[in-house]
């Protein structure tokens, strides 16, 4: 399902540049270290009135550096943040926040150790909130592809509902031409659990004409350590296309998450009373302004 309206993405480009400008000069850390420092932000905002009722709100943030930290050689740094928050006729359809933090050592080398932490909600799944932290390596096996796995702590809670048994004596039912429509009762809860995760990632990623057009694709497999019956699978595909403006870019993001504990149903969304969906996916296309 495609869970996000917005298609083009506004850069502020002319009004960020200076504010980073006057709070960080990083022009001496670059030349002295050699290190390369990357910063964007992205803003989409869109609003519809009268017949459709419509607000959608996006913005993000990521910051990487990449090269030498005193003793340590050849490592990256990297922070990204997103936000969505979406409304149609004044209910919630998309409502989630990112926060992802990683360090790698040796990050260009055929095998780099590297430290993770994430921290994201996303409430059209009843995710109230996930905490991931851990440590793991990638290892370089051909040209632009790599595999990488991750041992990671993981701390979550959702919200939910569970239908609490179906009693004649309370069910009340309607008729509508060939259907019957049931009204059953069921709880809300919260539930919160800790424990251990893997991250298995297969990642493939090429530069193509001279560095102008770069294709990342990346699929991840966690289950849980205690239970492999309780999984997430995550595909994930970005293409960038550098424009007439070298700092200027176009692009292309889709994004397949499927969840295995709503693969049998059961489990409701409070808020519309249906059962969630299994998998999610996004589409998106805008534009990317590096400085």
């Amino acid at each position: 399902m495609f869970n996000k309206f917005h298609i083009v993405t506004l850069v502020l480009s002319l009004v960020t540049a200076p504010i980073f400008s006057q709070d960080i000069d990083t022009t001496d850390f670059e030349e002295e270290s050699g290190n390369e420092m990357f910063t964007s932000v992205d803003l989409s905002y869109s609003q519809d009135k009268g017949n459709t009722d419509f607000l959608s709100l996006y913005y993000g943030f990521s910051f990487s550096v990449l090269g030498d930290v005193g003793p340590l050689t050849d490592t990256e740094f990297s922070i990204n943040f997103s936000r969505s928050d979406d409304k149609l006729d004044g209910e919630s359809f998309t409502d989630d926040q990112s926060f992802t933090s990683q360090f790698d050592l040796w990050a260009n080398q055929r095998i780099s150790p590297f430290l993770f932490f994430q921290k994201s909600y996303d409430k059209t799944i009843g995710l109230e909130n996930r905490m991931n932290a851990g440590a793991g390596a990638k290892i370089g096996l051909l040209k632009g592809f790599s595999i990488s796995y991750a041992f990671l702590f993981e701390k979550e809670s959702y919200k939910l509902s569970e239908i609490s048994g179906i009693d004649s004596t309370l069910m009340t039912y309607y008729y509508y031409e060939d259907f019957y429509e049931y009204d059953t009762t069921y709880s809300i809860a919260t539930t919160d659990s800790s424990f251990f995760r893997h991250s298995i990632r297969p990642k493939y990623k090429v530069k193509l004409f001279d560095g102008n057009v770069v294709f990342d694709y990346r699929f991840y497999f966690k289950p849980r350590i205690d239970n492999f019956d309780d999984y997430l699978l995550e595909h994930e595909l970005k293409i960038s296309i550098v424009t007439f403006y070298e700092a200027l870019s176009v692009d292309f993001n889709y994004t397949n998450k499927y969840n295995a504990r709503y693969d049998d149903g059961g489990i409701i969304n409070p808020d519309t009373g249906m059962d969630y969906a299994d998998t999610d996916e996004n589409i998106s296309v805008g534009l990317s302004f590096m400085f």
